[in-house]
């Protein structure tokens, strides 16, 4: 049953300098003023006995707390020869080796076409709703308001990857909430302070990152660890964690959003590209897992005692000066403290085809587009490979044996397919093997943990080492 990955893949190779800015997943539904939107890859899980983050992910699917999806989602497809139930590789539950099935169809069509639509409601709701709480905000945080809605404007731009709209989108509902604390008379002055330091330091990011000629990797990093970074701004308000863990926390944060010149600036100017791009590399893996402890730090359902150590490790790992020779030590214990939070909190009950849409979000979100079109070669449609594919943007559950793909190629145009759970979960896990899971996803770690333990046990098919990873849970 053994599934032997293709290759190991370096997490985040191919990403360039942040030069300035970095994007979620899904498709977002039009949010009523202040209400949650259904939660996707970056959502915040709805916690047992804390109310949840009312700024989850803009998607068009439902959460693990059992919101609906809205009525303007697109219709189930009916699935295509790429749903078939054999293995691409590895060996069946009796023994017999894995046949290979076709790829997928391009499909396109009413259902991309809707996502997009939904998406592009929930940016102007929120630019809308943006505009609105101005009157009631401080007039020293009215032109970081104005500088998010026009990061909102930029991404509207149909040549923006889906993914790093639906990241701003995301931060901006949380920028949202956070407005009506300060604006409360009865939140505490230094609580006010926190959070309108942080509302101008978002605003600056989404807008850098947003700006014409950002390279693409480039604005889907820095958005990326910028919506995962806002989460923080729900505790703060909220006051969840005592002084020294918000103060931990909070710092942490403005190193994530403050602006930086990126590992291409300060590198050597006489090195090869190559040594360039990976300083680069490794510049854009240490946020993103800075801003995932951040997150995994923030979530309602961390207890207290994890909590603390997470913001203590991250405080750490993110003020390390450059050439600390303690530096990886540091940043050694901070994943090992997200991926002890994550283990705690178990794996989710959640039926293949939502933990196989949920782990494939996150995934897509997380992992460079260039490398997870080398890892699903095989299982996208010709058509995707030919043109190639610019954003890999979200899934959605068609069936529990099939995902409805999402993507954006390199024509500009938004492409849907649908793609067996047994094929493309190995896929995901060839891309990122289970020892970079957590820092790189932190809680959605889970759904893809989850989806291997039942892709096992239902079809007899191994997801690369996430697995074993899973039987430590």
């Amino acid at each position: 049953m053994a599934r032997i990955p293709r290759r190991h893949v370096p997490h985040l190779t191919g990403a360039t300098t942040l030069v300035t800015a970095l994007a979620l997943t899904m498709g977002p539904v039009a949010p009523a003023a202040g209400a949650p939107v259904p939660g996707g890859a970056g959502s915040d899980p709805t916690p047992a006995s804390t109310p949840a983050d009312t700024t989850p992910s803009p998607t068009p699917t439902s959460d693990r707390s059992g919101t609906a999806p809205p009525s303007t989602a697109p219709s189930t497809p009916t699935p295509t020869s790429d749903s078939s139930p054999s293995p691409t590789s590895g060996t069946t539950s009796d023994g017999t080796p894995g046949t290979t099935t076709p790829s997928g169809t391009d499909r396109g069509g009413a259902a991309a076409s809707a996502a997009l639509e939904q998406q592009q409601e929930a940016v102007d709701d929120v630019t809308a709703e943006l505009d609105a709480k101005k009157q009631d905000i401080p007039d020293e945080l009215a032109p970081s308001v104005d500088r998010l809605t026009d990061a909102l404007v930029a991404v509207s731009d149909p040549r923006t990857p889906p993914q790093q709209r639906d990241g701003t989108v995301r931060s901006a509902q949380r920028v949202a909430a956070a407005l009506d604390a300060i604006a409360d008379p009865a939140t505490p002055g230094a609580v006010r302070a926190q959070l309108t330091g942080l509302v101008r330091q978002v605003a600056s990011a989404l807008d850098a990152a947003s700006r014409p000629g950002t390279p693409t990797e480039d604005a889907r990093l820095r958005t990326l660890v910028v919506a995962r970074t806002t989460s923080v701004l729900r505790l703060v308000a909220d006051q969840d964690a005592p002084p020294d863990v918000t103060s931990d926390l909070v710092d942490t944060a403005h190193h994530l959003l403050s602006p930086r010149q990126g590992a291409a600036a300060t590198a050597d100017p006489s090195a090869p590209p190559s040594a360039s791009s990976g300083a680069a590399a490794h510049e854009s893996a240490e946020s993103l897992h800075e801003a995932t402890a951040v997150e995994t730090a923030s979530d309602p359902n961390t207890s207290d005692g994890r909590r603390k150590e997470l913001a203590e490790s991250a405080h750490q790992a993110g003020s390390s000066p450059p050439g600390d020779p303690g530096a990886k030590e540091k940043r050694d214990r901070m994943e090992r403290d997200v991926k002890k939070a994550v283990q705690d909190q178990g794996l989710p009950d959640e039926p293949l085809g939502k933990a196989a849409e949920l782990c494939t979000n996150s995934v897509f979100e997380a992992v460079p587009d260039a490398t997870l079109a080398e890892d699903l070669r095989h299982l996208v449609p010709a058509a995707w490979d030919s043109e190639g594919v610019r954003d890999f943007w979200k899934s959605e559950e068609a069936a529990n044996d099939t995902l409805d793909v999402y993507a954006q190629l390199r024509n500009e145009k938004i492409a849907e397919s649908a793609l067996a759970i047994r094929r493309m979960i190995p896929g995901l896990a060839d891309s990122l093997p289970a020892d970079e899971l957590y820092h790189s996803l932190g809680l959605h770690a889970r759904d893809c943990l989850r989806a291997a333990v039942l892709l096992d046990s239902e079809a007899g098919v191994e997801s690369g080492n996430w697995l074993s990873a899973a039987q430590e849970v």
